[in-house]
């Protein structure tokens, strides 16, 4: 296992590319088997998994076969060994063929860990494949969309028919307790309650559209106009430093200007009084 992993190591591109390693030590992730692993996993699911199980089947069984003994002091055939890894490691347990010896039980043992974790691969990897993608959410709440719209059209159709005869009813005078204006006033009920859930429904199918991915985008979006907003804003600002700049030094000119001709003036009315 040890050399197989190395062998996957030292033949990924991502081991060997250096933008892939330079990226990931800024990122601070360690390119190891561990994480090759994983992405192999996440791009081939279904072909990892066959090679590993096949892999784990081949090594459990001749493991199962060298540590089993016959009551006769035989090792067991492969062909039992084969059969005790399957139902070992399906934890299915009939019970036919058991492990005789401590060794045997031990590799068992280890066999029905392994076949519970890969059952778990197994499991998350069909439930990731049933998922819709994109495209087909996307199509599927389209579609579903235009189911309950025409629902709501036709729940709002009956809520005013139902409205309507409960109307007419009461202007006939009828009895509030006859049987008429009970199934009107029921099915007016029912209508309503309809037209309530198909709105909670239109509502949870729009929450249901937006993924990671549109978040993304929208986040994106937001930002570039922020952006946009922001940069205006900044040369609004430096153009109001600027005019508030002048008009202080226009405010000072002013006053040294008034400063001046109050001089000048005193100094005439100085001259004129002598």
């Amino acid at each position: 296992v040890y050399l197989l992993c190395r062998f996957i190591m030292f033949h990924s591109n991502l081991f060997l590319d250096t933008s892939s390693r330079s990226i990931s030590c800024f990122n601070k992730v360690s390119i190891d088997y561990i994480f090759l692993i994983k992405v192999h996993l996440q791009q081939y699911p279904i072909r990892c998994l066959t090679t590993i199980c096949i892999i784990v089947f081949i090594i459990g069984s001749w493991c199962l076969r060298a540590c089993n003994y016959l009551p006769t002091h035989e090792h067991a055939s492969m062909l039992d060994s084969m059969w005790l890894f399957i139902i070992t490691f399906t934890t299915v347990g009939y019970g036919d063929f058991t492990p005789s010896t401590y060794c045997g039980r031990t590799i068992a043992a280890i066999i029905g860990l392994v076949g519970v974790f890969s059952t778990a691969l197994v499991i998350a990897v069909l439930a990731q494949k049933l998922l819709l993608d994109r495209c087909e959410k996307y199509v599927h709440n389209f579609v579903t969309n235009i189911e309950l719209e025409k629902e709501r059209k036709t729940q709002a159709a009956n809520v005013i028919k139902f409205a309507l005869q409960v109307w007419h009813l009461k202007k006939k005078n009828i009895s509030e307790s006859s049987i008429r204006y009970l199934q009107a006033q029921r099915r007016l009920f029912q209508s309503t309650h309809l037209l309530h859930e198909i709105k909670q429904k239109r509502e949870k199918l729009i929450d249901n559209c937006v993924d990671h991915i549109d978040l993304l985008a929208i986040q994106r979006n937001t930002s570039v106009q922020i952006y946009e907003v922001i940069e205006p804003l900044k040369t609004m600002k430096v153009k109001v430093d600027k005019i508030e700049e002048q008009l202080i030094e226009m405010n000072t000119n002013m006053n040294n200007t008034i400063n001046d001709i109050q001089k000048t003036l005193n100094i005439l009315s100085e001259k004129f009084s002598k």
